[in-house]
């Protein structure tokens, strides 16, 4: 192919059909594109003359500096790009997000976190337009954070697992993997993403709405959430949206016996206990102070494992002088 006719072919596309083609000709002053970095370029271009996307000057010079600079992973940066851009389509708004935010997000990941955001990317494209630049910046975020490899396998797992689903969960999930990555509890993602998968989102409203419900939450009531989810999700949800309230007036050291006490109950009794939990447990805990209250919700939970959770039901609210001597009013 005579090269300079084929750029001033490109030349007179840029001037006539498309500023697009700019970048193309960008790509020709890096010296270390191969003929595979010029074939995913161009199917991202053709895709966006066809949806008749128009960059601005300064994001054609931010995308230019990118193609002109890129070094040897640039065979696999363009390949990624390409491949999401066919996952966005056919919406406009999240092509042109896409295109346009690729080099900044790439500028903002670290080393590490790079390429494990380029894999999941192609996955998460058909969201785009509800994550929208902020929604991605959070991503980035969580990625950056990820100080090991377990870390990153957790977060993406999430990730993956709601991918299918909405941007808000998304979101959702990925607050709460790093929630479990901060708590060193990466079992609970795994009993999440077991408790509620995503097929049950479909049907359900109290399913699509308990992720971003936990993911409001500290580590510990996400996990007791969980918990609650495996037996209901609306359960669930209706104690993420109260937990708030039940922890207020609790100090950092009374909250986190309260909620491991919480948990137990539930593990021990299922959910039959969980409105004694929110509404009543808490001012346990704040009247008779940790050591006792702890005492009390041991003792309840040992009469719901050998004994059952109507025998623990009775006790936890007081219905026998033996339940009323173990905590005195």
């Amino acid at each position: 192919m005579d090269e300079p006719i084929a750029r001033q072919h490109l030349r007179e596309l840029v001037e006539r059909k498309s500023k697009s083609y700019e970048l193309l000709l960008a790509l020709e002053q890096n010296p270390a594109p191969d003929e595979s970095c010029f074939g995913s370029l161009a199917r991202v271009v053709d895709r966006l003359v066809f949806h008749e996307i128009s960059l601005g000057e300064a994001e054609l010079a931010e995308l230019s500096g990118f193609l002109t600079s890129a070094g040897d992973d640039l065979g696999s940066l363009l390949s990624t790009l390409a491949l999401a851009v066919s996952e966005a389509e056919p919406d406009r708004g999240r092509l042109q997000l896409l295109v346009t935010g690729y080099p900044k997000w790439l500028n903002l990941l670290s080393a590490s976190a790079r390429p494990h955001f380029l894999g999941i990317l192609p996955n998460v494209a058909a969201l785009l337009g509800e994550l929208k630049e902020s929604g991605m910046q959070s991503l980035i975020r969580h990625f950056n954070g990820c100080a090991s490899a377990d870390d990153f396998e957790t977060l993406t797992g999430c990730i993956g697992r709601y991918q299918e689903t909405s941007g808000e969960i998304l979101l959702a999930a990925a607050e709460l993997a790093e929630l479990a990555i901060r708590a060193d509890d990466r079992a609970m993602i795994t009993a999440l993403m077991i408790a509620v998968p995503p097929d049950v989102m479909f049907d359900s409203k109290d399913a699509r709405l308990v992720l971003p419900a936990m993911a409001k939450l500290p580590a510990a009531g996400a996990v007791l959430c969980v918990a609650v989810a495996k037996h209901d999700h609306s359960s669930a949800l209706n104690l993420a949206r109260q937990l708030p309230n039940s922890l207020a007036g609790l100090g950092p050291e009374e909250q986190a016996a309260y909620l491991k006490a919480f948990r137990g109950i539930v593990d021990s009794a299922g959910i039959s206990l969980v409105g004694y939990g929110s509404k009543h447990l808490p001012d346990v805990f704040r009247k008779a102070g940790i050591d006792q209250a702890r005492e009390f919700a041991e003792q309840g939970i040992a009469i719901a494992r050998r004994y059952g959770k109507v025998a623990a039901e009775e006790f936890f609210e007081q219905r026998t002088a033996a339940a009323k001597h173990a905590l005195p009013r």
